[in-house]
């Protein structure tokens, strides 16, 4: 008699809080430490704070300076790419959700960072005075243009990782609930550790608010979206990802190094 055993896609709950303890700081070392700290070096400057969220770089002149805001989005873009390019090559599940968690967190930072600045005049790209890119002429002009871009890319953004999510889980009732948990857990997780780790940056409220909320919180909101999608019409896929105990203290042991280390921040003299 055949097997018609019913695929059923199945991720571990500690392995998906693992992996968000492991990658998000990762990342986020990503943005500050290879884009603004290394453009800081590389223009000639020498950063004197690197911290969990954010990176000092001193004596800049307008571009140089301009350039080292740009740069830790730069590197969101990139990783990105990278990821959403090499998970179309990968099939174990495993890889594939981590590149899937790559790609839609530094999708959507990089994004709502333009909408952020666009908005606010906040942040790496504001292009008004005291703006990260600032001033520039016509600021109004530059924040209407940025939010708009950044709106265009996050929906984009929102709208690939749900089909990711859709090739990787198929439908289902099944596929659905595991779909939501994940999005919501990295959410969740990522949210909560950005800002705890940001409670301890020697520069106040103001750090954890423009930078850990905003680019947690409100960064991956789109999160949301992925979680409370339209259904997939197609068949469950038989996807699974099984609890794995080396990521998960790895995670701790990663969350706890940056919250360590670069949350009171390192002063470089």
């Amino acid at each position: 008699m055949m097997d018609k055993r019913v695929a059923t896609p199945r991720i571990d709950m500690w392995t998906l809080v693992g992996l968000a303890l492991l990658l998000l700081p990762l990342l986020t070392m990503a943005h500050e430490l290879l884009g603004h700290g290394l453009v800081c070096v590389a223009s000639g400057h020498r950063p004197s704070e690197l911290g969990a969220y954010y990176v000092e770089c001193p004596g800049t002149g307008a571009w140089s300076r301009r350039t080292v805001a740009m740069a830790g989005t730069g590197v969101d873009v990139v990783v990105a790419v990278l990821a959403v390019l090499a998970w179309r090559f990968v099939q174990r599940p495993l890889p594939k959700l981590v590149l899937w968690i790559v790609f839609t967190v530094k999708g959507m930072v990089a994004a709502g960072y333009w909408m952020f600045s666009g908005a606010t005049n906040l942040g790496d790209w504001g292009p008004a005075a005291g703006g990260g890119i600032g001033p520039l002429p016509w600021p109004w002009l530059w924040r209407a243009l940025m939010f708009a871009i950044g709106l265009c890319a996050y929906i984009m953004v929102v709208k690939r990782s749900i089909r990711m999510m859709f090739a990787m889980l198929g439908g289902g009732e099944q596929a659905r609930h595991v779909q939501r948990r994940a999005a919501m857990t990295i959410y969740l997780v990522g949210g909560a550790m950005a800002v705890l780790v940001s409670l301890f940056n020697p520069l106040g409220i103001v750090i954890t608010l423009m930078s850990a909320v905003a680019s947690s919180f409100g960064g991956t909101a789109g999160l949301f979206n992925v979680a409370w999608s339209r259904p997939c019409t197609e068949p469950p896929r038989d996807f699974t990802v099984g609890r794995n105990y080396a990521i998960v203290i790895l995670g701790v042991l990663v969350t706890l190094g940056f919250a360590v280390v670069l949350g009171p921040t390192v002063y470089l003299h």
